[in-house]
């Protein structure tokens, strides 16, 4: 196996990061919470996939988060299942445009030291409640993550 087919569960630093940080993270999320609005991990490949539901406003959308090997440094993809009007942040398959795209670790909205993959799924509820808005007129509420 090269590292670059090596998954987050394959490391020790990954195994380390899910039982002290994330599943804590997400056993903290989903505490109190109906279990159709809860975090469900599952293991996909290489990658930790989060499935989930969120209701931002008016509407329920599923959605995934895939926690690739690279996780924490590089930021987790987020997409919606539910399907979407096209909109201007929303890119390819659905994935949701969170984080700066192809910046810089200094420039990048994310930050592996303070966030956990719990941040991505409150990042996608924003996102879902700004697109709402833009669903109804027509602009997005707050600045692109570019």
């Amino acid at each position: 196996m090269t590292n670059d087919d090596m998954g987050l569960l394959d490391t020790e630093f990954g195994k380390r990061r899910l039982l002290t940080v994330e599943v804590p993270a997400v056993e903290a999320y989903n505490c109190g919470r109906d279990a159709g609005f809860g975090i469900a991990l599952n293991r996909v490949g290489g990658a930790l996939v989060l499935g989930y539901q969120l209701k931002p406003c008016h509407n329920v959308y599923r959605l995934e988060t895939r926690l690739l090997s690279s996780y924490p440094t590089v930021p987790p993809e987020t997409r919606v299942l539910t399907p979407l009007k096209h909109c201007p942040h929303l890119l390819e398959g659905q994935t949701l445009c969170l984080w700066r795209q192809g910046s810089t670790r200094a420039a990048s909205r994310w930050d592996p030291a303070q966030f956990t993959c719990v941040f991505a799924v409150q990042a996608a509820w924003r996102w879902l409640a700004c697109y709402e808005v833009w669903h109804e007129t027509g602009e997005w509420p707050l600045p692109e993550a570019k």
